[in-house]
């Protein structure tokens, strides 16, 4: 397994609030993390921050993946509250957090926010998480196209984060095949890259180095409004 990560604060943030995490285990195990925080006075960063510590040092330990991963998801969610609790400058702070378990061919994630994963399989691009936004719920609804969503006003306006009031994440576990690759990303980049632009630059007989280059200045072309980030993993 190959894996390279890349973060850009953007032209338009004086600051970074991206987050992310690679923790390699061994030849085929390795854990995978974002976050974006949000909130003033850099609480912003300071809550995608606490979100990894949560993850720092995870091994499995049980047959229950899932549930482990849970578990040090509402860990983020009890430091992060105490945090903004105990100092005023940080009331109202929260992050994304989307995790990726890679164990051979399995993959087991988690997921609050508007960070995503896509796995790439064979020529095609799925994305494997859902926003939690209000874009992605009309999405989900219906009532919006993927392009629109993408597009919306309200694309940037999460519906869950970690650090607000407690809310159950997403999980799941997907398979895996050698060749396959594994996309983390934060909403700098997939907001300014579509789909099949993502796929595109996947597609390209370059290194996972280079890839992370071609979607980062792509972003910058595009205006590079905000903190861009991406963690990819090759099977």
């Amino acid at each position: 397994m190959q894996i390279e990560s890349l973060t850009h604060q953007g032209l338009l943030r004086e600051n970074n609030e991206d987050r992310h995490m690679v923790n390699i285990l061994d030849y085929d195990r390795a854990l995978l993390v974002i976050a974006d925080g949000m909130g003033g006075h850099a609480a912003g960063e300071v809550a995608a921050q606490l979100a990894l510590d949560s993850f720092e040092g995870f091994r499995p330990r049980g047959p229950d993946l899932g549930a482990e991963l849970l578990g040090h998801m509402d860990k983020a969610q009890n430091t992060i509250m105490l945090r903004s609790l105990a100092v005023p400058s940080f009331r109202g702070m929260g992050t994304t957090l989307t995790a990726v378990f890679v164990s051979g061919r399995s993959a087991c994630w988690v997921h609050v926010g508007d960070t995503r994963i896509y796995h790439y399989h064979q020529g095609s691009l799925t994305r494997i998480t859902e926003d939690h936004t209000v874009a992605g719920m009309l999405l989900k609804r219906g009532e919006i196209s993927k392009e629109q969503a993408r597009t919306h006003p309200y694309a940037s306006i999460l519906t869950k984060c970690i650090g607000c009031e407690p809310h159950e994440a997403d999980s799941g576990v997907f398979d895996l095949a050698e060749g396959d690759f594994i996309l983390l990303s934060s909403d700098g980049l997939h907001d300014l890259m579509t789909d099949e632009q993502i796929a595109e630059v996947i597609s390209a007989d370059t290194s996972i180095k280079e890839k992370l280059h071609s979607m980062i200045s792509a972003c910058l072309e595009a205006g590079g409004r905000d903190n861009i980030t991406a963690v990819m993993a090759k099977i």
